[in-house]
């Protein structure tokens, strides 16, 4: 088979959409068979996302400008290179006559409309709906988003396969003591933390979570709150509550931090917290858990399927559930072993490989 992926996402530190990129190239890097891969990406760092020895890729430039690339050059590059599948996220290009799959991971702007600029929401709102229903197949990464897209757009769950992510085998238990003095040394960081992994955005929840950990504070709680990930959409409240509170000494940001460094953060925190209102996964979860580390999240969306009982689920509306649940896991080692040991059964669930292995299946059923 032909197969044509838009990966325009990778070396974009979009989160979660270059996650997804680079799990299914790997996966495909590996499989058996005799495909060629045709991959159309914006930044050239894409060209480091797989080993060339393990495939058949061949890498195209198109432009980061998504009316450019979406409606002129993606239905150009499909005319020409004639694949057998398409393989696009969230938006098709018009006038492609190619089977194609659709990737959604959520629909978190249908939900949540507030946590994205308007042009972005009435976009999102307007052109997955219009993909969703033109594309020959869909593929997501959890059932509560398969069962929300089914209903939410009216199609066949039939057309719908789910895919899991998984935690890089890199993500697995450390020594504690050195991660945190390679953590102290590299990024002047002091201990003890709590950790949060992710965009640093509106979705995400996090001045609530500000807001339970200064009540903590009052408490006499002295660890720091790390937040770890690119600052995005309404980071901007964010960083209001921290000044409000007089928390600025206390709340730190490392930034978007390099793969080699994000375990050592998942294995010297005391806890791992992801308070997100709404997710199509969540990977940081996964992440926790395969490091060992005692992890909090939310329940609604999917984040309840993907965490199983390998976390302590808090009610991301309330405050008082996140403090009860920080200070509940802070306060009981033995509670902090039971979790820790859960999680990581847990996140043996999920296994790489699947997502490659469940898109090679929905392409043989298209092509």
């Amino acid at each position: 088979m032909k197969i044509a992926i838009d990966v325009h996402s990778l070396g974009t530190q979009s989160g979660g959409n270059e996650t997804y990129c680079r799990q299914l190239l790997r996966g495909l890097a590996h499989s058996p068979g005799e495909n060629q891969y045709e991959l159309f990406y914006t930044n050239p760092s894409a060209l480091s996302a797989v080993d060339p020895a393990g495939g058949a890729f061949h890498f195209t430039p198109i432009p980061k400008n998504p009316i450019v690339r979406i409606c002129a050059v993606l239905p150009r590059l499909l005319a020409q290179t004639k694949p057998d599948v398409f393989h696009a996220q969230y938006v098709l290009p018009p006038f492609v006559k190619t089977r194609t799959v659709l990737a959604i991971h959520d629909l978190a702007h249908e939900h949540f409309p507030e946590f994205f600029h308007p042009v972005e929401a009435l976009r999102m709102k307007t052109l997955v709906r219009w993909s969703a229903k033109r594309a020959n197949h869909i593929m997501t990464i959890s059932e509560f988003s398969a069962a929300d897209i089914a209903r939410r757009f009216d199609l066949p769950r039939e057309r719908i396969t789910v895919a899991h992510l998984a935690a890089s085998p890199d993500f697995h238990p450390r020594d504690k003591a050195q991660s945190q003095e390679h953590l102290a040394r590299k990024y002047g960081l002091a201990m003890p933390f709590i950790l949060y992994v992710g965009r640093i955005q509106g979705r995400k929840n996090l001045p609530r979570l500000v807001e339970a950990y200064a009540r903590l504070r009052k408490q006499g709680l002295d660890a720091k709150l790390v937040m770890v990930g690119k600052k995005d959409w309404q980071s901007e409240q964010l960083l209001g509550k921290i000044k409000e509170l007089g928390l600025e000494d206390c709340v730190l940001f490392p930034g978007f931090v390099p793969f080699d460094d994000l375990p050592l953060f998942y294995n010297a925190a005391e806890v791992f917290v992801f308070p997100s209102f709404f997710e199509g996964f969540g990977l940081p979860v996964v992440e926790s858990m395969a490091s060992g580390v005692p992890t909090i999240t939310s329940f609604g969306s999917s984040l309840e399927e993907v965490a199983g009982d390998g976390a302590l689920l808090i009610d991301p509306r309330d405050t008082d559930s996140i403090t009860a649940a920080l200070g509940k896991v802070l306060g009981d080692p033995a509670l902090q072993r039971d979790l820790a040991a859960r999680g990581l059964e847990r996140s043996k669930q999920f296994t790489a490989g699947n997502l490659a292995e469940k898109a090679l299946a929905v392409y043989r059923s298209l092509a």
